[in-house]
């Protein structure tokens, strides 16, 4: 008997990348608040390979692991994509996908009026009209040759509520295709096939609320209800080695440091026989408060000051000191300690 929901996560990694450790961190969160959840783990062959040792513990924290076989020229990032497009006709009954680089901080049961539908969020938790990358989107389509985007939504895939129905499976067929039509066009990114999707679908994609994937970049209103918070790759920052102060939380949260996850590599993870995951206490209370560090940023800088700290600007600046200009970062640590 299939479970109500599944939750899905979709992993391309090798023992090269933290992907792995960022997906053990996300199911981590996932048994905290939602510790009866059913855990659906799809993967690839290459990736399996790597699954031993430490890194073995991801495939004890989930309930299923399904493997696909892929040709063995792909990239990773054609096998990720591959993976993700295929994930409602490799996997039976209704999922809700996530991608990695998330934490999830509340309950996540599936509302009723979803049963039978596709769910997201929109992209930058606006209309396409009003996004910051509106001209670079209709220029991806319009080089795709694909239809300008007439109902002005982009739907984020980071969080995706999929039924298991005739329809879904049809959907995710077609964004398969449509995204192999543009890998053959030296293009293999998967949104720009998701929107021409959803147009050929007469729209069919519906919108979740925006704490279902909370864009942290852009989703500070969202950010007391979240239930998915998700960093995206780009907002982890490596701090190179250097010591950080307790009063750099304000700035980087623990959860958003590299080291955090490389760390983990080299950490005994216990799954224990309820599926719960124990680490050690410094990384099981980061995991389990996680929404908390974020909104302690706000309590301190208010909105506007954690619009920009959570910025993209911000962190690639950040990221950039701690690798060129390391003692630049000190006024940062000074400046923590007066909030």
């Amino acid at each position: 008997m299939l479970p109500s929901v599944k939750y899905l996560f979709v992993l391309t990694s090798s023992p090269k990348d933290f992907f792995c450790e960022q997906t053990l961190v996300a199911i981590a969160s996932l048994r905290v608040h939602n510790p009866n959840a059913f855990v659906t783990l799809l993967t690839d062959d290459k990736t399996a390979e790597t699954l031993t040792g430490p890194r073995a513990a991801l495939k004890d924290a989930v309930d299923e692991l399904k493997v696909l076989t892929l040709d063995e020229k792909f990239t990773p990032m054609l096998r990720s994509r591959y993976l993700k497009t295929v994930m409602r006709n490799e996997i039976d009954g209704d999922f809700l996908y996530m991608d990695s680089d998330i934490a999830i901080v509340d309950d996540l049961s599936i509302p009723d009026e979803w049963r039978g539908g596709i769910y997201a969020v929109l992209d930058f938790h606006t209309n396409l009209s009003k996004a910051i990358n509106r001209k670079k989107v209709l220029n991806n389509a319009k080089m795709m040759g694909f239809s300008p985007i007439l109902n002005d939504e982009i739907f984020n895939g980071g969080v995706m509520f999929a039924a298991d129905t005739l329809e879904a499976r049809e959907f995710f067929k077609t964004w398969h295709e449509l995204w192999l039509y543009c890998v053959s066009k030296n293009f293999p990114y998967d949104m720009a096939s998701l929107a021409e999707t959803n147009y050929k679908f007469g729209y069919v994609t519906k919108k979740m609320d925006g704490g279902w994937n909370c864009q942290l970049a852009y989703g500070n209103r969202f950010l007391p209800t979240a239930k998915v918070l998700h960093f995206f790759g780009s907002r982890i920052i490596d701090t190179r080695g250097r010591k950080v102060p307790e009063s750099m939380n304000i700035f980087l949260p623990k959860i958003l440091r590299k080291d955090f996850y490389t760390n983990l590599k080299s950490l005994p993870v216990t799954v224990n026989a309820d599926k719960s995951i124990h680490i050690n206490e410094y990384y099981d209370d980061v995991i389990a408060h996680a929404k908390d560090a974020f909104m302690y940023q706000t309590n301190k800088v208010g909105a506007a000051g954690a619009y920009i700290i959570r910025s993209y600007a911000f962190a690639k600046s950040l990221a950039w000191l701690y690798k060129n200009v390391p003692v630049l970062v000190k006024p940062l640590e000074i400046l923590g300690k007066l909030f």
